[in-house]
């Protein structure tokens, strides 16, 4: 895939690095530089909540792969391990793959220039967008990451915690749940300014399956895109599963980069998510 900008590209990678450290920065976390590599850790035993988010190893590769692999397997955790595109070693992938990991995943990396945004759209009827502020608002956030992730019962309460830890009082981000007629959350996602400055991101897109083809992906998208361009930004960025894409595309994002994640685990047991 050809790069447009290696600024932009740099942007998606900063700000991939700043927003999960923010899972090492969390009361019961670790973030750990370490030769080259930033790594988050979490007592959360399951993916995505331990991690490697930055390679630039530029001596003896392999004994430094091995000794952040041994990290993660004297927890006994599942980890993720990002290989963003100015990665060192080049053949990143390769040693990966040579030492177990499976790809998990082929993200692309994607931005949007604020200032050719398309307008915002509509919610779809019957939907109602609110911006998480409370205790019962982020409890039901934290129940679809759940259902994302598929966390298990003995997790629930430590991803509760971090999702709390850094809430709208704490952190440099800003959360929407989307409610159905019922009043029952069907959709999340957030935007994180965690870095580099002037550049949000959209992380935690998610939308229940039964929920699907009725707008909700979109109409988050562009109450994100309010909310960045209303605090100044000039680019957003994010991550997008393959089949994410149109979405954003529809939206105005462009594909910069490609953004494998390798894993000692499935992302997910199912793929309905």
């Amino acid at each position: 895939m050809v790069r447009q900008s290696e600024s932009v590209v740099g942007d998606i990678e900063e700000a991939l690095l700043g927003h999960w450290s923010h899972f090492g920065r969390w009361a019961h976390g670790a973030l750990v530089e370490d030769a080259g590599t930033v790594r988050y850790e979490t007592p959360i035993a399951q993916l995505p909540y331990n991690g490697v988010v930055r390679t630039w190893i530029r001596a003896d590769p392999e004994r430094v792969i091995e000794r952040v692999l041994d990290s993660f397997s004297s927890r006994e955790v599942d980890f993720v391990w990002w290989h963003h595109p100015s990665a060192l070693p080049r053949n990143l992938g390769e040693r990966l793959t040579a030492h177990g990991l499976g790809l998990a995943e082929e993200a692309i990396g994607m931005s949007l220039d604020i200032r050719k945004r398309s307008r915002s759209e509509s919610s779809p009827p019957g939907l109602r967008l609110v911006e998480v502020k409370d205790k019962e608002q982020l409890r039901s956030y934290a129940e679809l990451i759940f259902r994302y992730w598929e966390v298990p019962a003995e997790s629930h309460a430590l991803v509760e915690d971090i999702n709390s830890y850094w809430g709208p009082a704490r952190a440099p981000v800003h959360r929407w749940i989307v409610l159905d007629e019922s009043g029952l959350a069907i959709g999340k996602a957030l935007l994180s300014l965690a870095a580099p400055p002037g550049v949000a991101a959209i992380y935690g897109m998610s939308v229940t399956p039964e929920a699907r083809g009725r707008g909700v992906a979109s109409a988050l998208t562009h109450t994100l895109l309010d909310r960045a361009e209303a605090l100044g930004c000039h680019r957003v960025v994010l991550h997008a599963s393959e089949m994410a894409v149109r979405v954003y595309e529809r939206a105005g994002f462009v594909k910069q980069c490609e953004l494998p994640v390798y894993a000692n685990a499935a992302l997910w047991a199912s793929r309905e998510n």
